[in-house]
């Protein structure tokens, strides 16, 4: 069966979108830098990078990817594949630098923003209930954070994890078990508990 791109889709199945990059259809790159572009950024200025050195890498990284596209289908796991593609370049581009201090992945104090998306929440108490919750991701250690984030946020599995922390997956267990264990021994408040689930999914 064929599949096609049409610029009119609002959604694409990811059976079409990899056949797109096979082929090395622009719309298909679009749609996969659309896809991902604000995740990357995320995750890059989580680690610690500067704004320039994070769009340079996206850039490089998208730009290889579209030049050997036909070795695509080699990839099992696209966002698992640009994740990692990002943090070895920043790791790279850091090392090379002598302009930048250099960055050591395992003390990192990851850090990412909470967003409540719930409407029926007012903004006002969106808001504080946001500060509260960052507070207690606060608590945890960067490694702990960066662990959860890429567990129940980015939903990548204990084998991925481990090798973009670089670490054995026993090890991304236990750092993951013990923020979790942290996180329940902090005293929330029980009417936080549900926004605390549907964002990091505990």
């Amino acid at each position: 069966m064929e599949y096609t791109l049409k610029p009119n889709s609002l959604f694409i199945d990811k059976i079409s979108l990899v056949n797109g990059l096979q082929k090395g259809e622009d719309l298909a790159f679009a749609l996969l830098y659309n896809q991902y572009a604000d995740l990357l950024f995320s995750y890059g200025t989580g680690l610690g990078f500067a704004k320039e050195d994070i769009e340079d890498s996206m850039q490089e990284i998208f730009c290889n990817l579209y030049l050997n596209h036909s070795k695509i289908h080699e990839i099992n796991n696209l966002k698992f594949y640009l994740l990692r593609a990002l943090k070895n370049r920043l790791l790279n581009v850091s090392q090379a630098s002598r302009t930048q201090n250099f960055i050591d992945m395992e003390n990192v104090d990851f850090y990412t923003e909470v967003t409540v998306l719930d409407d029926l929440i007012d903004a006002e108490d969106r808001t504080a209930i946001q500060k509260k919750i960052q507070s207690y991701l606060d608590e945890l250690t960067g490694r702990q954070r960066e662990a959860i984030y890429l567990r129940y946020i980015e939903d990548l599995d204990y084998e991925e994890i481990a090798e973009l922390m670089n670490m054995t997956v026993p090890s991304v267990r236990n750092l993951v078990f013990k923020a979790i264990k942290q996180l329940r021994n902090s005293k929330i408040p029980s009417l936080m508990w549900p926004i605390l689930f549907s964002i990091v999914k505990i």
